[in-house]
């Protein structure tokens, strides 16, 4: 019988106290239980409701050991009249019987599952009978309750040999045994020796005194223990009983004294002796009860060890595919830095050439000396040339100025443009020659008068001079930005283990505007406005090789991917110090990096935001699906191994992913600590 929940099982606050039954129940039924159990306990309640006992008591010295409901079919529903009973403090020791007339219960579910029914007698039963059950079940009461001043009455066989050892029981049946057969040989097996053996038919049972004897089975995975400890005195009755080959090997495990009986001797003792069946009985239960929780025990044992091995094999899987893409990753890391390699060189090459094809130019347009326009000019003279109007060499410095100029100068907005036209409209008057001047950067009153003065060729020498100017410029910028992306890559695919350490002093600030150069080309398709906020003067970060640069790169493309699907939006980078929170004061707290990547694309879902950061998880296109999904994940990880947290805060119109790092020298960053 289960011992129902809420009931206590510790030792009443009076240790002398009586029990007492109480009855509930009208009509003749309940008057002869009530009229039977008086004389198993001597203080018997009898109660037509449980209505009655809204604020009952036992009396002093008293305590509730059995309730009996007696349904004459004039109780409500059984599952209302125990759940009316339950959690009253009078009876939370006491044991549960329901006497019914009825043939069918229907209304009991509920107190059957919440444990609180001890037992069904049916109406009408032998005298007698309700009076046995109900001292079976105060006496049972009385164990649970931990009353041992009670012990000494009467208590059923069962219960007896239940509270006993197993060797007390097993010393009371080779006591009845003998008392039947006579003294019984004593057998002593050494260890190691098989008692039963697989396939082989019983005749005998054994009834070990002394030792222990386990029960093995033979599999593919070797012998295979079932029971040791819970093999229990008796061995073989299984078998015996069921007249079949035995299915496993006993065999001791330690020396062992036993007793053997024949089936014929079995049979002869229980005949003679009734004391015999109850005592087996008993010894059997036991050892089955044993062996059933051991089982349970396994069950559950291999049941959580299934979980457990199922959990593994997804995490092997997802490291698997991790791996896998990790690999895929380091040979694009490579393909990268062999790119970059090809790279460089023709990089360098164009900005080595353009810097020759500037001063090459520069030495061909500069003013010759005077010596030299003298021998040209006598030369012209002799041959009947004529000399040109202007100052000697006032074209050529025109046209070399112009060509410096447009080589440092920088990109003129539209609006400034047209500023420059409107400031040369009063000394030009043609618009066309004046969006001429400006295209080739005149934009001096005087130096435009003397341009449209001199030869009318000197001005298309100009404007050609410009035009050459702005070509150099660009392809030493653009020679920069390739050198500058080189670099960037070298940086970005330097492999680098999770063991590594983390030793290099980096510029967060750095980072960041490597990783913007490295999405430049993406940032353009979306497109979006990128705005980078920096302090000035930020402790460095330990770090490692293009580390920091891949989570800010991760961070930027999920931005960029959130506001391709609104097709415009804008990503707001801050880089800033902080102090997180210590206990010890905020003088001696640590300082940390802070970077927030902010987009103002439509948020993340609340229920998929700690999803997020697991690995192989996406919601790109709007649609959650399965696929790449290491960006966050790999943020997480990195910033990590950087003592540091990463968080995220969304909502529709405003997403933020937070990083914390502390700066070189600090301890790292607990989850507690906050900006």
């Amino acid at each position: 019988m289960t011992v129902a929940t809420g009931r206590s099982s510790g030792p009443p606050e009076q240790g002398d106290a009586l029990p007492c039954a109480v009855v509930v129940g009208a009509g003749e039924l309940a008057a002869g239980a009530a009229q039977e159990l008086a004389g198993v306990c001597g203080c018997v309640r009898r109660t037509e409701s449980v209505a009655q006992l809204e604020s009952w008591e036992p009396e002093a010295g008293r305590w509730v050991a059995l309730v009996l409901l007696v349904d004459d079919h004039d109780l409500p529903a059984l599952d209302h009249v125990v759940h009316a009973l339950v959690g009253r403090p009078a009876f939370t020791q006491a044991r549960l019987l329901v006497v019914t007339a009825r043939s069918s219960l229907t209304d009991i579910s509920g107190s059957v599952d919440s444990g609180r029914i001890d037992g069904v007698v049916a109406a009408p039963w032998t005298p007698g009978n309700l009076a046995r059950y109900a001292q079976a079940q105060i006496a049972r009461a009385t164990v649970l309750a931990g009353r041992s001043e009670l012990g000494d009455g009467p208590t059923p066989a069962l219960l007896r040999h239940f509270s006993s050892g197993a060797e007390d029981a097993a010393a009371e049946l080779l006591q009845l045994l003998e008392s039947v057969l006579g003294p019984r040989p004593r057998v002593h097996l050494r260890e190691g020796v098989r008692i039963t053996v697989p396939e082989g038919w019983l005749n005998q049972i054994f009834l070990v005194v002394r030792g222990r004897v386990a029960l093995t089975v033979t599999s593919d995975a070797g012998e295979v223990v079932l029971h040791h400890a819970s093999t229990g005195p008796l061995v073989g009755l299984l078998a015996l009983t069921e007249m079949t080959q035995s299915t496993v090997t006993a065999r001791t495990t330690t020396e062992c004294e036993m007793v053997s009986l024949t089936l014929d001797q079995l049979d002869y003792a229980l005949a003679r002796e009734p004391r015999i069946g109850a005592t087996l009985t008993a010894l059997a239960m036991r050892a089955l009860a044993t062996r059933l929780r051991s089982s349970e025990r396994l069950h559950v044992k291999n049941a959580a060890l299934t979980a457990e091995l199922r959990a593994t094999v997804a995490e092997l899987r997802a490291t698997r595919a991790e791996l896998v893409d990790q690999a895929r990753l380091a040979t694009l890391g490579e393909l990268a830095a062999g790119i970059a390699h090809e790279l460089n060189n023709p990089a360098a090459t164009v900005t080595r050439g353009v810097e020759h094809l500037s001063t090459d130019l520069r030495r061909l347009l500069a003013p010759e000396p005077s010596s030299a326009r003298r021998g040209r000019g006598a030369m012209r003279r002799l041959r009947g040339g004529r000399r040109r109007s202007g100052a000697p060499g006032a074209g050529a410095s025109a046209v070399l100025d112009a060509l410096v100029a447009a080589e440092d100068r920088d990109h003129v907005p539209a609006r400034d443009e047209r500023a420059l036209r409107r400031s040369l409209s009063g000394t030009v008057s043609d618009p066309t020659l004046v969006r001429r001047l400006v295209a080739a950067g005149v934009t001096d009153p005087g130096r435009a008068r003397a341009l449209l003065e001199g030869p009318p060729e000197l001005l298309a020498r100009v404007e050609d001079a410009a035009g050459i100017g702005a070509a150099l410029r660009a392809v030493r910028v653009a020679g920069h930005h390739i050198a500058t992306l080189v670099s960037t890559l070298h940086t970005h695919a330097r492999p680098q283990s999770p063991e590594q350490d983390l030793m290099e002093p980096t510029d967060v600030g750095a980072t960041v505007q490597d990783a913007l150069l490295l999405l430049d080309h993406r940032l353009r398709q979306v497109p979006v406005e990128v705005e980078v906020e920096a302090d000035e003067g930020l402790p460095p970060v330990l770090s490692g090789p293009g580390l920091l640069t891949q989570v800010w790169t991760n961070l930027v493309t999920n931005a960029a991917d959130a506001l391709a699907r609104e097709g415009e939006g804008r990503i707001t980078v801050r880089v800033t110090g902080c102090r997180p929170a210590d206990p010890a004061g905020p003088h001696v707290a640590p300082a940390a990096i802070l970077v927030e990547v902010e987009d103002d694309g439509p948020g993340v879902p609340e229920g998929l935001r700690e999803q997020i950061f697991t690995s192989r998880f996406t919601t790109r296109r709007g649609v959650v699906r399965s696929g790449l999904g290491l960006g966050l994940s790999i943020v997480r990880s990195i910033v990590a191994r950087h003592g540091g947290r990463v968080t995220l805060t969304s909502q529709p119109g405003r997403t933020v992913f937070s990083v914390v790092l502390p700066a070189a020298g600090s301890p790292p960053l607990t989850p507690e600590e906050e900006r």
